[in-house]
């Protein structure tokens, strides 16, 4: 089926002559290929079959693709709303930003999903202490001072200590996020797990002294850029004064110091909060019915479409409340009161009205409408035939936030409301499945609710990759003016549509293709180049014929010089590499070796041109160097490459005299004057001897 699509073009009389053209193949006795031959009526039918066939698998639900897809370990990813940190500046007094407060960048809102009290805190220290010596790096903090700093020095140890001081600190129980810039040296290859390079227990002061502090580490140890989230504990934070400033102190000590490229780090942004990048369209609340007063913040409310449900008992379902006009008038009512902007209390008076919520959890349901939904929130009547398609007002809908609410009439005959959600599977509910991209709903079960009406429950809509919004923006608060600036210190991450079916397909299709064997060179170079959590820069694979082995020399990236494999780099190598090996094949990592090429010349320049030594020399440097450079392992160095380049500068008159020298023939041959490194060597620039003169 993987390969129906070069089949799907066959034509009935396509397979017909294809059918003929091998019948001489297997037998020598069918001669006779008119439509009267039986054997011709045989072969008619299975080619007519096989069309068939093919319309049918053409004509194949998506829901049996999924399945078959499952079965092959297979199955749709998960659409998500983009995640933001959000940092606050220009905070003169306590802000409230409460649950469900929405945020706009451009045409894309942002909110929140849970309460955050800003108080204008702020990191105001960072230092490092290594024994007695202590290092002030708050430089960091500058925005006009972009210098980064290498907090645990240019050679990590085991048991240096990096402190961030605050003024002011979370109360315990409380998330405390930062966010960590490192300098990005190179492109480090994507992990799981654990790191293979450090790590570090964070730890806070408080009464009795530095306490263990929980610490979500998307820094990884500081080997890549990410948020540090501090769970704050039951000990009360105090100001630590043994630091140039004092403040509240939270300390991260090297427990492991393996660093291949020793961190940099070029800012950090401290007390944070979340923000979802959604749309809400509708929101549906529950509440619990054992108190008669209901305090909440929904800014949907300020437009004024509110439908509030309660249950009265805990089977059935809700009964639709009304807003009380009058407050003697007896029935299923509630009030409603506005405190300020987005803030509301509802308020139940089962003593004056009659009716009010059960006293259980998920008595009450509110549900707020925008004006969009509002106007189209009725979604139609469910008939009850199979595969029923209701569409949706809008697209890209996040599946977790969507419910409808049927409407049927009861054995007393009043209307009762049910609040059900995708894929439900609880007695009794009709079940149905989001198209989340589509906006369309597919009923699989009506059940018990054949003629009921449907509406529209909660529904929030969301961008897909474009809340991915880079570093640096600006976000604005809906519904007040403020002169609290809001920015995010890093991009938004993890936004994205859920797949649909065919791209489903195209990955089983890439993991049949993908090579699990290695066989060729290349096939060991890439498995080596994206080894999890290495930085490669360089990797050259050769076959050794009479050892029956396979010879591999790689590069990292590296602060020092002339970089080597450490003991870590070969032992996560060779345990890629296992896994994919021929078993007859052995496997040598190599060291890269560093081989110099001496420069001697003659060079006529022309007169009156400044700094001709320096570009003469820049282009040798330019040519020689293998390390830096995108120049691989072995590739051969051409001389004639190098004299052009010298000719061709604007200071040069002509090249008297140029050539190249080896140290030796161990690591690479000079062939005429060309220089042809072994598989596993790299070049660099030697000592430069250049005689220059301005006349014949």
């Amino acid at each position: 089926m993987l390969r129906y699509h070069t089949q799907q073009e066959q034509t009935y009389e396509n397979l017909i002559q294809e059918a003929r053209k091998q019948i001489p193949l297997y037998t020598k006795e069918w001669t006779n290929f008119n439509p009267s031959d039986p054997a011709e009526t045989i072969l008619e039918n299975l080619s007519a079959f096989t069309i068939l066939q093919q319309a049918y698998i053409d004509r194949m639900p998506e829901t049996v693709l999924e399945k078959i897809f499952q079965m092959a370990g297979f199955q749709k990813e998960n659409g998500k709303s983009a995640r933001v940190l959000m940092e606050a500046k220009n905070v003169e007094q306590p802000v409230h930003i409460p649950s469900g407060q929405r945020f706009q960048i451009g045409n894309l809102y942002f909110e929140t999903n849970k309460d955050f009290s800003l108080r204008g805190n702020k990191l105001v220290g960072i230092y490092s202490k290594w024994k007695d010596e202590i290092k002030d790096f708050s430089f960091i903090l500058r925005e006009d001072y972009p210098v980064a700093g290498a907090v645990f020095s240019q050679q990590p140890k085991t048991g240096m200590e990096l402190y961030l001081v605050l003024d002011d600190i979370a109360e315990p129980g409380e998330d405390l996020i930062f966010y960590v810039q490192l300098e990005e040296k190179a492109k480090r290859n994507v992990w799981k797990g654990k790191n293979l390079f450090a790590d570090i227990q964070w730890q806070i002061y408080t009464e009795k002294g530095f306490t263990d502090i929980r610490c979500k580490d998307g820094t990884e140890g500081f080997i890549t850029s990410g948020e540090l989230v501090f769970h704050m504990p039951r000990e009360s934070a105090v100001i630590f004064s043994d630091l140039p400033k004092e403040g509240y102190v939270i300390r991260g000590i090297l427990k492991r110091a393996e660093y291949d490229l020793f961190p940099k780090v070029s800012k950090v942004s401290g007390f944070l909060f979340e923000l979802w990048q959604k749309e809400t369209k509708s929101v549906c609340y529950t509440y619990s019915g054992k108190k008669p007063v209901i305090d909440l913040y929904c800014d949907i409310l300020e437009e004024g479409y509110v439908q509030l449900f309660c249950k009265e008992t805990r089977e059935g379902g809700y009964f639709l409340y009304e807003r009380n006009a009058d407050k003697n008038q007896k029935g299923r009512y509630y009030s409603l009161e506005r405190i300020s902007y987005g803030k509301y209390r509802i308020t139940f008076k089962k003593d004056i009205f009659g009716y009010g919520p059960g006293n259980f959890e998920n008595a009450v349901k509110l549900v707020a409408y925008n004006e969009e939904m509002m106007r189209s929130y009725d979604l139609g009547v469910l008939y009850g035939y199979d595969d029923q398609m209701i569409t949706l007002p809008v697209k890209h809908i996040a599946k977790e936030s969507f419910s409808v609410i049927a409407l049927r009439q009861n054995e007393a005959g009043e209307n009762e409301y049910h609040f059900i959600r995708p894929s439900s599977t609880k007695k009794g509910e009709f079940q149905y499945t989001l198209l989340e991209n589509e906006g369309v709903m597919v009923i699989k079960d009506a059940a018990d609710f054949i003629d009921s009406r449907i509406f529209l429950g909660g529904c929030v809509v969301f961008a897909g990759n474009e809340g991915n919004v880079r570093a640096g923006s600006r976000f604005y608060p809906v519904g007040y003016e403020s002169e609290v600036i809001f920015t995010n210190p890093a991009s938004g991450k993890g936004g994205c549509y859920p797949e649909d079916i065919m791209a489903v397909r195209k990955r089983l299709i890439a993991d049949l293709r993908k090579h699990y064997t290695a066989v060729e060179a290349s096939d060991y170079e890439n498995i080596v180049r994206n080894t999890p959590q290495l930085c490669i820069h360089k990797v050259k694979a050769v076959r050794d014929d009479v050892k029956n082995q396979i010879q591999i020399a790689v590069k990292p990236v590296s602060d020092r010089p002339f970089p080597k494999l450490s003991e870590i780099y070969k032992q996560a190598i060779e345990k890629q590499l296992e896994k994919a090996r021929l078993l007859t094949v052995s496997i040598d990592i190599q060291q890269p070796v560093y081989v110099p090429v001496h420069v001697r010349g003659t060079i006529y320049v022309k007169p009156h041109y400044e700094g001709c030594r320096e570009q003469i020399e820049a282009v040798i440097r330019q040519q020689l160097d293998y390390i830096t450079s995108e120049r691989n392992f072995g590739e051969r160095f051409h001389f004639d490459v190098l004299f052009q380049q010298i000719e061709s500068l604007a200071c040069v008159r002509y090249v008297y005299d140029l050539s190249v020298a080896l140290p030796g023939q161990e690591n690479a041959v000079q062939k005429g004057l060309d220089i042809q490194p072994k598989h596993n060597c790299l070049l660099y620039p030697g000592e430069i001897n250049l005689e220059l003169n301005t006349t014949e």
